[in-house]
């Protein structure tokens, strides 16, 4: 006699994956799984899984799909899901058997929530609002993370950028609302992978007067090294400070007026020079600056310069002395400057 299993079945199992230094890399929460064996090497079936979790900064839930496994290929032949209350639709396969186990995919999202992935991923909420959506598609070695390599692109519909602190001060020191809150006619980006670094190709945010434009790299690690511009139409230009508004120059676009940057840092601490770049690096000017913007304020008082030694006054006269001969003698020597 011989045994022989004719299906495998799975009902709300859980599954906890860690990458090679022990952290936490995905959470597969309740997962059913109905198959039917071929043979000792061939399985078909369905899986379902209600939540999916990707170092904690990225959620799909309701993932389903056909499974098929052979010695040659797991695949997930048609992908549906939803993250942020949108749709995924994708396509996943991987050579198990084959060294370092090559995989592809492809993902289509649509109507996701912006404010919701970024709240997520560990941004502030209400910062980004409006519906992504977009394509993704790459290839790589699950043994190794920096073989990944693809290319994507993501669009923002009806987009909103506000409450983002940089933007803000921006705008209330240049007095721009609109800075303080993006209305986005415009907000897309185009990036590939490769070697563990994210290029941003293109990445364009704009609003009826104003256009944010970036280019560089993204690390996997989180550092950031993006050349920016920040250009702005007549319409805004005309009502900066003159010293600020200097600092735009025309650029090939017609009527707009651009200021070059840098982003640097992290994706969790970003930083920038736009700051240095709008009034200049010393804080003096920077604060005269904001001053004239804010229309003066109080002066500081100036500390009463004390008097050098050689120039204070004779000591007092004794008494056997007449008071017209104790008093000092007028000379040419000026008083200190302030």
């Amino acid at each position: 006699m011989a045994p022989e299993v004719q299906r495998l079945n799975i009902k709300g199992g859980n599954f906890i994956f860690l990458d090679r230094s022990g952290e936490r890399a995905g959470t597969f929460a309740g997962v059913d799984f109905r198959s039917s064996i071929r043979n000792a090497l061939a399985l078909r079936g369905n899986v379902r899984v209600a939540r999916i979790s990707l170092r904690d900064r990225f959620f799909l839930e309701q993932l389903q799909s056909p499974l098929r496994y052979e010695p040659e290929v797991l695949e997930l032949s048609k992908i549906s899901a939803r993250a942020g209350n949108g749709e995924i639709e994708g396509y996943f396969a991987m050579q198990p058997e084959t060294e370092d186990s090559p995989f592809t995919t492809n993902v289509t999202f649509r109507n996701v929530l912006a404010d919701q992935i970024v709240a997520d991923a560990g941004g502030s909420k209400g910062m980004v609002q409006g519906k992504l959506e977009g394509k993704f598609e790459a290839s790589g070695k699950t043994a190794n993370p920096n073989e990944l390599m693809g290319q994507g692109e993501l669009f923002l519909r009806d987009g909103r950028v506000r409450q983002y602190s940089l933007l803000v001060l921006l705008g209330q020191m240049l007095q721009i609302e609109e800075l303080t809150e993006l209305h986005l006619e415009q907000a897309q980006a185009k990036y590939h992978i490769s070697s563990g670094v994210v290029t941003i190709d293109e990445l364009i945010l704009r609003s009826p007067n104003i256009r944010l434009s970036a280019s560089g790299t993204v690390k996997f690690n989180g550092k950031l090294k993006l050349e920016s511009q920040l250009a702005i139409n007549e319409n805004i230009r005309g009502r900066l400070f003159k010293a600020i508004r200097q600092n735009f120059q025309p650029i090939s676009e017609p009527g707009y007026f651009a200021l070059d940057f840098q982003v640097g840092g992290s994706i969790d601490r970003p930083s920038t020079n736009l700051m240095d770049r709008l009034v200049g690096r010393d804080l003096r000017d920077f604060g005269n600056v904001i001053n004239s913007l804010l229309g003066g304020g109080k002066k500081e008082k100036r500390p009463k310069k004390k008097k050098p030694a050689d120039a204070a006054g004779p000591a007092p006269p004794s008494p056997s002395v007449a008071p017209e001969e104790a008093l000092p003698q007028p000379t040419a020597t000026p008083a200190p400057s302030p």
